[in-house]
């Protein structure tokens, strides 16, 4: 589920990635991307090296965290998606 997760997140800023080809804008997606991923691993990783005996709520959160940061950077790539193929068709209109 984990690696589910991370797919879908970096999936997201690909997608994102390929609509803006600003070299200034890709620095600032690999930060955000980092910020965005970098819990859930830490986290997995932390609660199969330690044994609790209740609930991992941190864990929880991280996968929360990682799934709601995903769905917001897929809603902008497909934001960004659909203004860069308008952009192109009025361009090929004119």
């Amino acid at each position: 589920m984990t690696i589910a997760s991370e797919t879908f997140l970096l999936l997201s800023f690909i997608i994102i990635f390929l609509s803006t080809r600003n070299t200034k804008k890709n620095v600032l997606l690999v930060i955000l991307l980092i910020i965005g991923g970098a819990p859930l691993p830490y986290l997995a990783i932390d609660h199969v090296n330690s044994d609790y005996v209740d609930a991992n709520i941190g864990l929880g959160l991280a996968f929360m965290f990682t799934w709601i940061y995903s769905v917001i950077a897929f809603v902008i790539a497909i934001i960004l998606l659909v203004k860069k193929k308008r952009n192109n068709n009025i361009s090929k209109e004119q």
